[in-house]
């Protein structure tokens, strides 16, 4: 799972270290916590130039899609906010109803050789949230989101938490080899995403 192993590539050795004396409810940045999303990410062939039977650039399931999970949280007076993997938060920009968060970090490439060391890994998350009533209308599936806007509230804070039960968008990872001489020189690997809030 590229999510996974980008975030494991940014963290240190002693975040990795499970605490097992001490289990506490995580606490995530920000003062609106938006929700913590299952998402399943299916190969877009049409967007991806990286050869996707090769596991360094895809790594999927045998339906064809990988499984992540990831919180959305933000500070209400503004777009500032983030986008949490695995205890690793990242920068995400909010805008209207559309979350974009982009990390870089380098990953070695096989195919780059055992001598490469600078390739990386830039990738982007960008979904749209809808809310419950907004998820209903789209009867719960992304594939029927066509870019508008469906009908019913938009997301946003509620006296029984943040109302939002759905994410739709693409994940997109660019390799790049920096200065290692290998082919593909840069390529993308693109996933359509589909989120599920689960609490």
């Amino acid at each position: 799972m590229r999510l996974k192993l980008l975030a494991l590539s940014v963290l240190p050795a002693a975040a990795l270290v499970t605490a097992v004396a001490c289990i506490t409810d995580p606490v995530y940045p920000g003062n609106q916590l938006m929700g913590t999303f299952q998402f399943e990410a299916r190969l877009d062939p049409a967007a991806t130039t990286c050869d996707a039977s090769m596991p360094e650039f895809a790594q999927l399931d045998d339906a064809g899609v990988f499984r992540f999970e990831g919180t959305f949280s933000k500070n209400e007076d503004g777009g500032v906010g983030w986008f949490t993997v695995q205890g690793f938060n990242r920068d995400a920009k909010y805008e209207g109803q559309t979350v974009d968060s982009t990390l870089s970090a380098t990953a070695p490439r096989a195919s780059c050789g055992a001598d490469c060391k600078d390739s990386k890994i830039e990738e982007t998350l960008k979904v749209t949230l809808f809310s419950d009533s907004q998820s209903r209308e789209l009867n719960r599936e992304c594939v029927r989101f066509d870019g508008g806007t469906p009908d019913g509230s938009p997301p946003g804070p509620t006296e029984n938490g943040y109302d939002v039960a759905m994410a739709c968008g693409s994940l997109t990872d660019v390799f790049r080899p920096g200065t290692c001489t290998c082919n593909p020189s840069t390529c993308t690997t693109t996933y359509k995403v589909q989120g599920v809030r689960r609490d």
